[in-house]
């Protein structure tokens, strides 16, 4: 049983959002949080109220959002544009008030034109008033890891992914890997004489996927995105772009066997991220896309391998064995291609209840008619039905568009929105969640919904729901959890959907609003690869939950 929640106190933060220059080498405009790539961390108490001022300096609109965090009664906090809110203008601002819950590891990130992938996104650490696996570490490390491209994503990038010129929607390859701002092997983790270490690793990428180990050291997994699960130890694991993953290691188990003899002991050693190779669509060792840009950083192929220094004291110091020698990598865990760790089990067993109902969700990639490569959900792509921006009608059809939320248009119809109730279909014996075939899905409130993910595509997604957390019932890469684990799934916010596979997740829709589905790769984003969720417009007029317009110049 999980522990009571206890009421916190109000946190005031100023955030201003502004285009930097942190690599004198690089002449590409960061988005940055007080100047500062990445943003600050955000470290406060489960159950504080947070109230962030928001100030936009960028010359286009912008937004933040808390991923991972509920917001219930401050569902147009989320921060999704046109979802929850119309983007902060230029020159203007907006403050932001809600409740730090759950607690956990998480981040924020901007949620508009790219701009994530451009470096709006900074750490937000929840500590619990009681943390399970405490006794496991005395000292915190954050590690946030970026994908960082050489041009501008929200321009150079996103106009050549989505264009006829690029007619097998080739991703745009990242040209380096940054953790905590810093490039390959120039981020010194200190630990200060600490033994005990709990690292908390945030995947902050555009677009990869990662494997992280520490060279000689076995890895105790406590908490994998927001849900603290029972200590499971590893020696590498896979983290898919969104996803978080917490681990303990304890320095006094460090051998010195793997330092060769006739060197000296080591007083550091490599932790070594890796993005996946064979996630991205072309050999990233020979590729050379149209747009390349030269860089004095990374002027040619992107080097796949990361290291970082764990030092043992307090001053940097480089590890005495050779990066590369044979044996300073770890095995690979018993089930690696698990990117989700389903064999990881919860620290607190829940109550799941039965499904009574189904959404099935089929993820595909095809030209559309103008010769452009989308992505579908359903045979549909997000945001193909633009508002006529001069209409102030009440509309029972939603539309999606930046500048009327879909939670605004919820508080203005609750009980006329025209999206088909469930039906029962040859997928379910349960009613299935039916679309107005604009990708707005009309759940019932209290429903148990089973969403099966259906990958057509040949590339890995990682899906992330807004306002809620899922149990994760199976995948098709391990199938046998869904019997195996039954009653004590594992939740978590972000799931990887296995390439031409698929996942099985649950969850209770007790939380009202208008919430995002869809995947975290931002280039999918961009392609359309999203589903709202419009959960309960009736039970929210019931809450009495009122949507206050911002100012006319914010949704103009």
């Amino acid at each position: 049983m999980a522990p009571m929640a206890t009421e916190g106190v109000v946190r005031k933060i100023t955030f201003t959002v502004d285009n930097t220059y942190p690599y004198p080498q690089s002449s590409k405009p960061v988005v940055g949080v007080n100047y500062a790539f990445p943003g600050p961390t955000i470290e406060v108490n489960e159950n504080d109220t947070l109230q962030i001022r928001v100030i936009n300096k960028l010359p286009q609109g912008t937004t933040l959002h808390w991923h991972g965090l509920f917001q219930r009664g401050t569902q147009d906090m989320d921060g999704a544009v046109g979802a929850t809110q119309c983007p902060i203008p230029p020159n203007a601002e907006m403050t932001y008030t809600f409740k730090a819950f759950p607690g956990g590891t998480t981040w924020y990130h901007g949620h508009y034109l790219d701009q994530y992938a451009d470096g709006l996104v900074g750490p937000l650490i929840i500590h619990r008033a009681y943390e399970p696996s405490q006794a496991l570490y005395r000292t915190e490390r954050t590690l946030i890891i970026t994908d960082w491209y050489n041009d501008v994503c929200r321009t150079t990038l996103n106009s050549w992914y989505l264009s006829p010129s690029n007619p097998d929607a080739i991703e745009p390859i990242p040209d380096g890997i940054a953790v905590n701002g810093k490039f390959s092997e120039s981020l010194f983790v200190n630990a200060n004489g600490e033994k005990l270490i709990r690292f908390r690793i945030i995947n902050a990428a555009a677009f990869s996927m990662y494997t992280v180990s520490i060279d000689g050291l076995q890895l105790k997994i406590i908490e994998l995105d927001q849900t603290p699960v029972k200590p499971y130890t590893v020696s590498s694991f896979a983290i898919n772009v969104a996803q978080r993953v917490s681990f303990c290691v304890d320095l006094n188990q460090f051998n010195q066997s793997i330092v060769p003899s006739g060197l000296a002991p080591t007083k550091s050693i490599y932790i070594r991220i890796t993005a996946m190779a064979d996630m991205y669509p072309v050999d990233i060792a020979t590729y050379i896309p149209p747009y390349k840009t030269p860089s004095v950083l990374f002027p040619t192929f992107f080097n796949p391998s990361y290291l970082a220094y764990l030092t043992f004291g307090s001053s940097n110091s480089l590890p005495t064995y050779p990066a590369h020698q044979e044996g300073s990598n770890p095995p690979p865990p018993g089930n690696i291609s698990d990117t989700n760790l389903l064999d990881a089990r919860p620290f607190y067993r829940t109550n799941i209840p039965n499904a009574n109902h189904y959404l099935k969700l089929v993820v595909d990639f095809y030209e559309d008619s103008s010769g452009i490569v989308r992505a579908y959900f359903n045979d549909i792509t997000y945001g193909s039905n633009p508002l006529n921006l001069t209409s102030t009608k009440k509309l029972k059809k939603l539309r999606s568009s930046p500048n009327i939320p879909l939670l605004y248009q919820m508080t203005q119809a609750p009980n006329g929105i025209d999206i088909p109730p469930p039906i029962i279909t040859s997928d379910s014996p349960l009613p299935s969640i039916q679309s107005d075939k604009y990708g707005h899905y009309l759940i019932p409130y209290g429903a148990v919904v089973d969403i099966y993910i259906e990958n057509r595509d040949a590339g890995e997604h990682p899906f992330h729901l807004h306002g809620y957390s899922f149990w994760i019932i199976a995948t098709s890469e391990n199938p046998q959890a869904e019997n195996l684990y039954a009653g004590d799934y594992v939740q978590r916010d972000t799931v990887s959907v296995p390439a031409s596979g698929w996942a099985k997740l649950r969850f209770v829709a007790n939380n009202p609003g208008a919430w995002l589905f869809h995947c975290h790769i931002e280039w999918h984003m961009d392609a359309g690869l999203l589903a709202a969720f419009i959960v309960g417009p009736q039970q929210l007029a019931a809450q009495k939950f009122t949507y206050v317009p911002p100012p006319k110049k914010f949704c103009q």
